[in-house]
């Protein structure tokens, strides 16, 4: 596969897209960044949100053959940053239609600087804010052989620009190494303070560490109370519908709390105790 590099992997899916004169729907899910969604609509392609697995927190595989014949791109997400490997779907969805342009998007993953093989044809990876490796900005791209790329100068748009960008890979390595240390301090803190709360798998931990709770609203507001930080993730898009019941569900329920550089060991351990005073009875 080519390496690719772009001020944002959004670009690098736009120029993919464009390069190869990419049309027609793109199956995505519904518990995607707006941003992407943007990029999409501006590349001229028709969106068909599909619900999430609960096993996977991906989008749903029975729902991918069950619309294949109707797209021309398949866009996968990896779910909180799971590192899973999907190949083996890929290639079966290659199987049932030749035709289907496969979109493997990683950003949430921790950023690989080689990749010499993939069942999909173009893979992203993220370097830019609130990323597992933060540098501000930047996109890695795995180009399949069998598809072109060109930087596509852009006239108008709101969600991208003509910014170019290179990757410093002395940086990288350093901030990865520096990351995945304190990432391992600060979700040792909550594994271990957090133990009577329904913690998600240890796979969907990566980027963020994740919590399930009924007492979500009342949690995110005592945390900021207290000057602390935690998200609630993106709302599922289309959610009214009846087939993304458990992308809603999970954004329901489900508690981003941080553990990159910009959060401390104290601020892990003053999250926890919040936490437990509300949901331990």
């Amino acid at each position: 596969m080519n390496q690719v590099f772009a001020y944002r992997a959004n670009k690098i899916l736009y120029n993919f897209i464009r390069s190869n004169n990419i049309n027609g729907t793109v199956l995505l899910p519904s518990n995607i960044c707006k941003d992407v969604i943007e990029v999409l609509k501006y590349a001229g392609l028709t969106l068909k949100f599909l619900d999430i697995s609960k096993d996977t927190l991906c989008i749903d595989q029975n729902q991918i053959k069950e619309n294949i014949e109707s797209a021309s791109l398949l866009l996968f997400v990896h779910t909180y940053g799971t590192e899973r490997n999907f190949d083996s779907l890929f290639s079966e969805l290659k199987i049932i239609k030749p035709s289907l342009i496969i979109v493997d998007d990683r950003c949430l993953c921790m950023p690989e600087l080689s990749l010499k093989t993939s069942s999909a044809d173009l893979v992203l990876y993220s370097t830019g804010e609130k990323k597992q490796v933060d540098l501000g900005k930047g996109g890695i791209g795995y180009v399949s052989e069998n598809y072109k790329y060109e930087d596509v100068e852009l006239e108008d748009s709101s969600c991208l620009t003509n910014d170019r960008w290179e990757l410093d890979k002395p940086l990288f390595e350093t901030k990865k190494q520096e990351v995945l240390k304190h990432k391992e301090k600060l979700n040792a803190i909550y594994f271990e303070n957090l133990s009577c709360v329904n913690q998600l798998h240890n796979e969907f931990q990566n980027w963020r560490f994740n919590i399930l709770t009924e007492k979500k609203e009342q949690v995110l507001k005592a945390l900021f109370a207290e000057g602390l930080f935690a998200s609630s993730h993106y709302a599922p898009h289309t959610y009214i519908h009846t087939y993304i019941h458990i992308a809603a569900e999970l954004h329901k329920n489900v508690i981003n709390l941080f553990n990159d550089l910009y959060y401390s060991e104290e601020q892990a351990l003053r999250t926890c105790q919040i936490i437990n005073k509300i949901i331990i009875p």
